[in-house]
């Protein structure tokens, strides 16, 4: 059996640090997510709130550990010299973007900090089509929030003028 063998690159211990910490998610799931509001003792939902969070989390953990074993695998992962002014600059922007969805999440609701990030994140990656990220901005959160809110009975932030219109459509 091959030892595991890695030297320490900025993407080792990202990968190491996220394994560590997604693994402690998993282990303190119930201590992170609140308990659902209790209606006569019954829960007013079917699932449990941390069934989608412990999933997420545990495909992180997953791959991460994943990664890591294939790149002990292939022998290690090659240093790079440094990242360039350019990829700083992405890393920040893209930090900046995602910091900004987080806080913008509860006051704007779901779907539109959700179009905006996706939007903004799809220009960062060098798609310069209009069509193509209006489609994806609207039509990835819209998706992503109706699979969340009736599949998983998931409890999404949103603006009561949305909720409405989500409730006419749908005859809720």
């Amino acid at each position: 059996m091959k030892r595991f063998t890695l030297r320490a690159t900025p993407e080792i211990v990202v990968l190491a640090v996220l394994l560590v910490l997604s693994l402690l998610g998993v282990l303190f799931m119930e201590n992170l997510v609140s308990q659902p509001k209790l209606l006569f003792g019954r829960s007013l939902s079917a699932l449990a709130p941390s069934l989608f969070p412990l999933i997420v989390i545990s495909a992180l953990a997953l791959l991460c550990a994943l990664v890591l074993l294939l790149l002990n695998q292939q022998g290690g992962h090659q240093a790079n010299a440094g990242m360039s002014h350019g990829e700083w600059r992405r890393g920040l922007v893209f930090f900046a973007i995602t910091t900004f969805y987080a806080l913008t999440m509860q006051p704007f609701g779901f779907l539109i900090s959700s179009a905006i990030a996706i939007a903004s994140l799809s220009w960062q990656m060098g798609n310069r089509s209009w069509v193509q990220t209006g489609v994806l901005a609207i039509v990835a959160p819209v998706l992503l929030y109706l699979a969340a809110t009736r599949l998983l009975a998931v409890s999404l932030p949103e603006l009561n003028v949305i909720e409405l219109v989500y409730a006419r459509l749908l005859g809720a």
